[in-house]
């Protein structure tokens, strides 16, 4: 099994589709079914089974994914190992990222980075439905960036940040004047069950910021009015400061989007506790990082310091 090789299958058996595969193989959807076809008779059993427009692997094919990740994983960590070694500044970085995340901490430090490393590529792979385990076990990413309340047992991380959960609202909204000066929060401080009349626009409790939102909840006992569940973090903070509900969200998220929005908000600390967000950067153990990878999570954490310190109300 050659390196290209494996490379096509694991492409077609995540995609389920020979075109989309072409896509992201930068190849004609013509040459990758020749591919597959000459292989698969090579082989004398097919792959994948073909469902409708779907390819899903056969057991023939299920073994053979087990083996072509480990030969990519492999042929990762050599290619970027060697580029290390020989050229310091050559590489490739993929990082894989939630939009909202990828907005507030990668745009900001890229011309740092880029000036120190002008022949590093920076692909990222970014998505509103966000799951990190689906991308981490993806052999081609470099790095997963996404936010935790339990640290991963079975990864390498590193920790970037931490930072409160905190509730949002129209600064016309009258319950906004309730909240109090509270020690070890962040924030002017919300009594949460002040706001049990109050419409809210949820993230799902898969995500993480919904999940914390759905424990608050429960802590308090209280059975919330949802006038939207949604996975788009910036259209939940948009609309609460524009008034329509009240939303959950991280701090950064919000002063990220705070002077983009001309509608007077306010961010409050809620809970008996303060509630935090964790934010990490998590790659497959043992995994090579090339030296432009490290100072690219030293940036980010730098940058983060900078902002954690500058945005306090």
């Amino acid at each position: 099994m050659e390196l290209k090789e494996a490379k096509y299958i694991l492409a077609v058996a995540r995609h389920k589709s020979i075109s989309r595969a072409a896509e992201t193989l930068y190849i004609s959807q013509p040459s990758l079914s020749k591919y597959l076809k000459n292989l698969e008779l090579q082989l004398g059993a097919p792959l994948f089974h073909r469902i409708g427009s779907q390819y899903l692997p056969t057991y023939l094919g299920e073994r053979y994914i087990h083996y072509a990740e480990k030969i990519v994983q492999y042929g990762s960590q050599w290619d970027q190992e060697f580029d290390d070694i020989m050229h310091q500044n050559h590489g490739r970085l993929n990082i894989s990222i939630p939009i909202m995340l990828s907005n507030s901490i990668i745009g900001p430090i890229l011309p740092a980075f880029h000036k120190q490393y002008p022949h590093v590529s920076v692909n990222l792979m970014e998505e509103v439905n966000f799951i990190a385990e689906k991308t981490i076990a993806d052999p081609s990413v470099d790095l997963t960036f996404y936010n935790v309340r339990e640290f991963p047992k079975n990864l390498s991380y590193q920790e970037l940040n931490r930072e409160e959960i905190v509730l949002i609202l129209s600064k016309n909204n009258p319950l906004a004047q309730k909240a109090v000066k509270k020690e070890g929060f962040s924030y002017p401080w919300m009594d949460l069950s002040l706001l049990s009349e109050e419409n809210f626009i949820l993230l799902y409790p898969d995500q993480n910021t919904g999940g914390l939102a759905l424990e608050l909840f429960q802590d308090y006992a209280m059975v919330p009015h949802v006038l939207m569940h949604t996975r788009n973090s910036e259209m939940s903070i948009c609309l609460a400061m524009e008034g329509l509900a009240a939303a959950f969200a991280p701090e950064s998220y919000y002063h990220f989007l705070k002077p983009r929005q001309s509608s007077p908000s306010v961010c409050l600390s809620v809970g008996k506790k303060r509630v935090e967000n964790i934010l990490i950067a998590a790659w497959q153990k043992n995994r090579y990082l090339p030296q432009y990878a490290r100072d690219f999570l030293a940036m980010i954490a730098f940058y983060c310091h900078q902002e954690k310190e500058g945005t306090k109300d």
